[in-house]
C-alpha cells in the first residue's frame, strides 16, 4: 500500500513538473499574474510595457521595473529647467525688446494684473508687448534674475526680480505657469515696484 501511494505521488509530481517544464518564463509570468490579479473566470493577461491588462481590469505595475526616487528627481529637474527657460525668455524679451521671444513665454489667454500709470489694470499679453517701444535687440536697462520656482506636476509659480539700476527701481514679478501642449507658458503675472 505504501508503495502504491508513493508511486501515485511520484506520478503526480512528474505530471505537474512536466507541465511547467514546457512553459516559457513569459507563460509562467502570465499564470502568476492570472492567479494574483484576476478571478478564476479570467484567462488572459497581456503585458503592455509597464501595465498588465486582464479581461476586465487594468493594473498599473511591473514585475521588472519600479521607478526610483532618482527617476522622479530627474523628471522634476528637467521640468524645472523648462520652466526656467520660459522665464528666461520673458527676461530676455523684456530686456532687449525681443517681442517674439516675449510673446512665446505667454499663453495666448494669459492675464496680467499690473499697475499702469498709477491705475490697477488687467491686460493681455498683446497689450503688454505694446509697452516695449524700443528698437529690437537694444538693451532696455532691465536686468532680470529668477529668485524662485515652485513646481507641482504641470503648474508652477515663480518670483523674478527686475532691476532698473539707472532709474533706481526694482520690480518683483510673480508668475503662474502651466504646462500647455507640452510647453511651459505664463498664464498670469503681477508685479510690484520698489525704490532701490
Amino acid at each position: 500500500m505504501k508503495y502504491l501511494f508513493l508511486k501515485i505521488l511520484v506520478l503526480i509530481f512528474c505530471t505537474v513538473n512536466s507541465q511547467y517544464a514546457n512553459d516559457s518564463i513569459e507563460n509562467l509570468k502570465q499564470k502568476l499574474l492570472i492567479n494574483i490579479h484576476s478571478n478564476s473566470n479570467q484567462k488572459k493577461v497581456i503585458n503592455y510595457d509597464k501595465s498588465f491588462v486582464s479581461d476586465d481590469k487594468l493594473i498599473y505595475e511591473s514585475l521588472n521595473i519600479i521607478p526610483s526616487h532618482n527617476d522622479i528627481h530627474v523628471k522634476t529637474v528637467s521640468e524645472k529647467a523648462l520652466v526656467k527657460k520660459t522665464l528666461q525668455n520673458y527676461i530676455e524679451g523684456t530686456s532687449y525688446t525681443k517681442k517674439g521671444l516675449l510673446k512665446s513665454a505667454f499663453a495666448e489667454n494669459a492675464t496680467l494684473y499690473l499697475t499702469v500709470q498709477e491705475k490697477f489694470k488687467r491686460i493681455t499679453p498683446i497689450e503688454y508687448l505694446s509697452y516695449f517701444k524700443q528698437e529690437p535687440n537694444n538693451f532696455t536697462g532691465r536686468k532680470g534674475k529668477i529668485l524662485s520656482i515652485d513646481l507641482q506636476v504641470d503648474i508652477a509659480s515663480a518670483k523674478v526680480e527686475i532691476l532698473y539700476p539707472d532709474r533706481n527701481i526694482k520690480f518683483i514679478d510673480l508668475f503662474l505657469l502651466k504646462k500647455i501642449d507640452n510647453q511651459w507658458k505664463i498664464i498670469s503675472k503681477t508685479a510690484t515696484k520698489q525704490k532701490l
